[in-house]
């Protein structure tokens, strides 16, 4: 899997390319993205693209135009007129504990605390998150909070991808995990592998972090939270190795033989 910045990873398992809520563009909507923008190849040759929740950084129209039109597209109720509109061929809107196949692969929508509306005046919609399971079991949690039954979400997941941070200062709690939560998270979770995602990427141009030494600062400041969940995951939740990737970096992950003990 390759985190590519924000909520975007590229998963690639038993001959399929997944990814993960794409923000692939130097502007999604008012928020900049920082550093460089992502590598061409990542995006050609998807397989299946996962939508989470409508909000605009993780549902953007001009990102989704970069991907080959034969994708699949899952996403939440109200996400099918819009995607449609781009010529995706095949959208799916689903539901939580509702189990999609491709190939030797299953999807599996999930239960996520977060807001429901894309825009103000827009229909509620429950966002979600994605257990992907086949020779491995991955756990992308989209946008959320921590919520009841988090604790049984499935029962082994070899990788957990997290987030930590939001585009700004500090994560509201209740609606976003931030370092602390992510890492209890973990406790209820107990995968064998933790990947921090959602940092270090994008930014309001004229916030307080404007400016070269403002933004420089800004990244600096978020590029800490992924050391701080480190930190407190090795305290809360010390039998999971946390993977700390760079946007643009890959992980490479064995399946963990069949008879290892979940918990």
């Amino acid at each position: 899997m390759t985190y590519v910045g924000q909520g975007t990873v590229l998963i690639e398992m038993d001959g399929l390319r997944i990814l993960t809520d794409p923000a692939l563009k130097r502007w999604i909507g008012p928020l900049r993205r920082f550093g460089e923008l992502p590598d061409p190849a990542l995006r050609r040759h998807i397989d299946v693209v996962l939508i989470s929740h409508l909000h605009l950084d993780h549902l953007d129209t001009p990102s989704l135009k970069l991907l080959p039109k034969s994708a699949v597209v899952i996403g939440p109720p109200h996400m099918a007129r819009t995607v449609s509109r781009i010529g995706f061929k095949t959208v799916v809107e689903t539901r939580r504990d509702t189990s999609l196949h491709f190939g030797e692969l299953e999807v599996l929508a999930v239960h996520a605390k977060h807001t429901r509306r894309r825009w103000v005046v827009s229909p509620p919609t429950d966002p979600l998150g994605f257990i992907v399971q086949g020779s491995s079991t991955i756990y992308f949690a989209g946008d959320t909070g921590l919520f009841d039954g988090m604790d049984n979400l499935h029962a082994r997941i070899d990788v957990a991808l997290l987030p930590i941070e939001t585009w700004g200062v500090r994560p509201p709690e209740g609606r976003h995990l931030s370092p602390r939560t992510a890492a209890h998270a973990l406790t209820l979770l107990r995968p064998r592998i933790a990947v921090p995602i959602h940092w270090g990427t994008l930014y309001v141009p004229g916030s307080t972090y404007a400016g070269k030494q403002a933004n420089y600062a800004w990244f600096q400041r978020t590029r800490r939270r992924p050391e701080e969940f480190a930190e407190l995951a090795a305290q809360s939740a010390p039998g999971v190795e946390v993977r700390l990737l760079e946007p643009g970096e890959s992980l490479s992950v064995a399946p963990a033989p069949p008879s290892d003990d979940p918990q």
